[in-house]
């Protein structure tokens, strides 16, 4: 396990799983997303089903967080595609429903991510898609950048 899994990990609660499929499970998740007006959640479903992202590069996941039978949210991680830079990754669409929020399941999932990232990359990036989004990640150590396609990093620890 890695630091930032085991930082992320708790007792009790929600269970970290690989996503093999978007199927009916996660429609809460998206009808949710929508009635907030919140686009990533749609683009995630459309370039999954599309095969345009599936997560299945190298150093690339797609996890979700389940307790019991119910989907509470998922997120992934990808080579980030807004730089030619080598061993830069990037967090994409991170989700956590609402009624899940502020319990620790974003926390899991961007460990889990971030735990991933350690042996693939040495930079994760991201862009905040909210003032709550932002305040999230720099909760979790995440710096604010001044980039055009990112808001914010994060460093890893080096590859081995």
């Amino acid at each position: 396990m890695s630091n930032f899994e085991r930082e992320a990990a708790a007792p009790t609660g929600p269970a970290v799983a690989v996503l093999a499929a978007l199927d009916s499970a996660a429609g809460p998740i998206l009808a949710e997303a929508e009635r907030q007006g919140i686009a990533f959640v749609r683009r995630l479903f459309e370039e999954w089903h599309s095969g345009s992202n599936r997560f299945d590069r190298p150093g690339e996941i797609i996890l979700e967080a389940w307790q019991g039978d119910r989907l509470l949210g998922l997120g992934g991680l990808n080579r980030d595609p807004y730089t030619a830079e080598e061993g830069v990754g990037r967090l994409r669409h991170i989700y956590v429903l609402g009624s899940q929020r502020h319990l620790g399941v974003g926390t899991l999932l961007v460990g889990h991510l971030l735990g991933r990232a350690e042996s693939h990359f040495r930079t994760v990036r991201l862009r905040a898609a909210s003032p709550d989004a932002a305040a999230f990640y720099r909760r979790l150590g995440f710096a604010e950048c001044d980039d055009p396609a990112a808001t914010h990093l994060i460093r890893v620890p080096p590859i081995p």
